[in-house]
């Protein structure tokens, strides 16, 4: 493993006990210090690079503030924008960033594009008169605009920070206001389980055929078929640290207990419940057995590995991010669709009514 790969695992395994103190504080706890550790990460790692994302954090919450009916395209725009800049260093004169800094940039940039499209969606519900619980199946638990502080803490949380799952500003709502969640070590070690298994296998595929052997000038002399072959285990290892990553991202998600919703409200990954549902006011009023964790799952690596087809391996594979694909922009296509035209948003839910109850901010 190169020098890459142990901060972010180290990243990864610490922020596992991080998740059960913070659990088990009020929510002003989870709110502030799951962003200041987060941070403190982001600091640490990027660097004076962190200046982007905070760019990018600041430019949209100016997008909320003055394009408001227009928001969602508008940031779209902006943070799509700001990414191609990001990326291209060398033609600004600017330093090249670590990859620490891709990888927050890019969560960034869905965070930030998933908060100006749903605050959209909530004022035009506010207009058009449709009821709360339509609207909390559209946008989650997004009730009222999020003030500057709401979106700091969102966009620098901890969990996820610097390598995913993408979760929605609702769902980190739900974290920091809904208590503390199904008791967590059990269903944390059966999570994390494989993942020491997979590393292992990573590392032997690894040395066993590495991938900086490809830039070796004898390796251009070998036939055709020896070059082909000797990418299936090099992809191999890249596929199995990929698996233990976002394993341990979603172990410190389970130990916190982001993602924690009653499986009556058959939550799916990245969009969270797509049913109506009411969450317990304590958690011995549901058994154990009763929560799941699918909004912040990330990738299911025994699908992937022996999907039958292609179609369904794929699926599996980076889920959260997927369905951001799907509900931001496939779906949309290239305009903006009214909020009671979005039956197709939400698998599973009728088409939204409109009513003379408006939407109260909480």
């Amino acid at each position: 493993m190169n020098r890459e790969e142990l901060t972010y695992l180290g990243v990864l395994l610490g922020s596992i006990p991080v998740g059960f103190v913070l659990k088990e504080r009020g929510p002003r706890w989870r709110q502030f210090g799951g962003a200041a550790v987060g941070a403190g990460l982001a600091l640490l790692t990027c660097g004076p690079h962190l200046l982007h994302s905070l760019g990018t954090v600041l430019g949209t919450w100016a997008i909320l503030t003055c394009l408001p009916r227009r928001s969602g395209g508008a940031a779209l725009l902006w943070v799509f924008g700001y990414l191609l800049f990001f990326r291209t260093p060398w033609v600004w004169g600017l330093p090249e960033p670590p990859p620490y800094a891709n990888a927050l940039q890019l969560l960034i940039t869905l965070k930030m594009a998933s908060l100006a499209s749903d605050t959209q969606e909530l004022r035009e519900a506010e207009l058009k008169g449709v009821t709360s619980e339509e609207t909390r199946l559209l946008i989650g638990s997004l009730r009222r605009v999020p003030s500057l502080i709401d979106i700091l803490c969102y966009s620098y949380c901890y969990l996820g920070l610097l390598t995913g799952p993408f979760y929605r500003l609702g769902t980190h709502l739900d974290w920091v206001w809904g208590g503390a969640g199904p008791p967590a070590l059990r269903r944390l070690l059966c999570h994390v389980r494989w993942a020491p298994a997979l590393g292992a296998l990573g590392l032997l595929a690894g040395r066993a055929w590495p991938a900086g052997a490809v830039l070796q000038p004898e390796f251009g002399a070998r036939p055709w078929p020896a070059r082909l072959a000797h990418m299936v285990p090099v992809f191999l290892a890249l596929r199995m640290r990929l698996y233990v990553g976002w394993l341990c991202a979603e172990g410190a998600c389970v130990a916190a207990g982001l993602g924690a919703y009653p499986k009556a409200a058959r939550a799916r990954p990245g969009q969270g419940p797509t049913v109506p549902w009411e969450r317990p006011k304590t958690c011995a009023e549901l058994p154990e057995e009763q929560w799941d964790f699918e909004t912040i799952r990330t990738v299911d690596p025994w699908g992937t590995e022996v999907g039958r087809r292609f179609r369904g391996g794929l699926r599996r594979w980076n889920m959260t991010v997927q369905w951001w694909l799907a509900a931001y922009v496939h779906r949309r296509g290239p305009r903006q669709y009214p909020v009671l035209r979005r039956e197709t948003f939400t698998s599973g839910v009728a088409p939204l009514r409109k009513t003379g109850e408006p939407i109260r901010g909480g």
